[in-house]
């Protein structure tokens, strides 16, 4: 039995269950997909389901998008030659396309006119700030022969390595940098399709091939449809939060849900996001964690960590905001540090208080009466990446901003100095009923291999 064949029988039941996920599409035709080659000959692609871009603003007719293993590979059928650089459905992100994954991490295509040569194609690695191009072999890139021609088709291919992939369960998306998805839930399928020919009698999957080990009639053949030992699928990785501890080690976020971050709601037109941000609520307790790309080029003048020792939290419609104080080994504190506009590299540890305290205590061992300790954070400044993480006592805050238990149900953290959106948590977290979602959808995950793992 195919692998398809026993991903549809295992999942007969879910798909009847009352949590509405749509299953992972195959884009390919199986039957006459033969994979794609970057080489200018588009014939490839003819087995490969294609979309509409669906906007006035696009300039592009089409997409397809295929994860083949080690490769991602996109087509672009443009309006006209080097349209697609002046592609978007958002404002301030012409020419900028991303593949976003199932858990919110995004990998930023740029497209920049280059004339009748077609279009530059470059992908940033935001962990390592490297830049992928064609030029320097770490994409491929292709273009039809009559691509600048008048009324000729525009055609572009593209493959990005699946190393380059952030955090991902198990599938990815393709659409307009902070705008929508186009193509939805792809799946690897490099383990579920392979290409039988019939002038090979050694393919051993070649149902007309004498030599096929299956046998229908063996209930222990583990292609046979009625095998009891078919494999269910597993799960891939994902983070329901409860491991979560701050203490200035980022790796128990790895592989929880994120939204991406924008400063002045628009970004600042770079080949990365400028942020991503993720919410836990626990126990009376709000887990907080953000990253912030080369923010040091943004032009509020807070930078290099200070970026985040501000925070807005919203109960219900009542402002009030978090203060970063930091904190020595020793336990004295410095009152004056949320005034910085910059911080050395390595990690800072910092107490979270009212913004409106007293400011009296001297030590986090023997705070003034005046003064409300609230939390811990931590912020870490490398060469191209800020992070933080922080917690905060939810009820002891909103006792503070005299706000009403019914408020504080619904919470949002906003980093107004870092951007749009906010974050938020209502009651419990958003990360276990993602993660139960997640926990359902995908045949994807039992295909998947290639995960790449975050490394600091």
């Amino acid at each position: 039995m195919s692998f398809l064949g026993r991903a549809l029988k295992v999942f007969s039941g879910v798909t009847a269950a009352a949590l509405a996920i749509p299953f992972f599409a195959f884009q390919v035709n199986a039957d006459s997909y033969s994979g794609i080659t970057i080489d200018g000959d588009f014939s490839d692609w003819d087995s490969v389901v294609k979309y509409d871009c669906l906007s006035d603003s696009s300039h592009v007719n089409e997409v397809a998008m295929v994860w083949d293993g080690d490769w991602i590979y996109i087509y672009m059928d443009e309006e006209q030659q080097n349209s697609a650089s002046w592609s978007s459905d958002h404002w301030n992100t012409h020419g900028q396309f991303n593949i976003k994954t199932d858990l919110g991490y995004v990998l930023v295509i740029s497209v920049i006119d280059n004339g009748a040569a077609g279009n530059i194609i470059e992908v940033t690695d935001v962990e390592t700030n490297e830049m992928y191009t064609a030029n320097n072999g770490g994409i491929k890139v292709a273009f039809n022969s009559e691509y600048s021609t008048w009324l000729a088709p525009s055609l572009t291919e593209i493959a990005i390595p699946s190393s380059l992939l952030p955090q991902y369960s198990s599938t990815i998306n393709f659409g307009y940098y902070l705008g929508g998805n186009i193509i939805r839930d792809v799946a690897d399928c490099s383990g579920s399709i392979h290409h039988v020919d019939p002038t090979d009698p050694t393919d051993p999957t070649d149902p007309t091939d004498p030599t096929d080990p299956t046998d229908p009639t063996d209930p222990t053949d583990p292609t046979e449809p009625t095998d009891p030992d078919d494999p269910t699928p597993t799960p891939g990785p994902y983070n329901d939060g409860s491991g979560i501890v701050i203490d200035g080690d980022y790796h128990d976020w790895d592989y929880y849900p994120v939204i991406t971050i924008q400063y002045d709601t628009a970004g600042m037109n770079n080949n990365y996001n400028d942020a991503e941000g993720s919410i836990y609520q626990r126990d009376g307790i709000a887990y907080v964690h953000c990253i912030a790309n080369e923010f040091s080029k943004q032009d509020t003048g807070y930078k290099y960590g200070t970026e985040f020792l501000e925070v807005t939290v919203i109960f219900g419609y009542t402002h009030t905001k978090l203060i970063a104080v930091e904190l020595a080994p020793d336990g004295s504190l410095d009152w004056s540090a949320n005034e910085v506009r910059s911080m050395s590299e390595g990690t800072h540890h910092y107490a979270l208080f009212y913004f409106s305290d007293a400011r009296l205590s001297k030590n986090i061992n023997d705070i003034n009466y005046l003064d409300h300790y609230l939390g811990d954070m931590y912020v870490t400044i490398e060469d191209h990446q800020d992070e933080t993480e922080f917690w905060f006592d939810i009820a002891k805050l909103a006792e503070c901003g005299h706000i009403e238990t019914s408020e504080s149900e619904s919470i949002f953290v906003h980093f107004h100095r870092v951007g749009w959106p906010m974050l938020e948590t209502s009651g419990v977290s958003t990360g276990p009923i993602f993660v139960a979602l997640l926990s359902t959808v995908a045949v994807g995950s039992y295909i998947t291999h290639n995960r790449r793992k975050k490394g600091k």
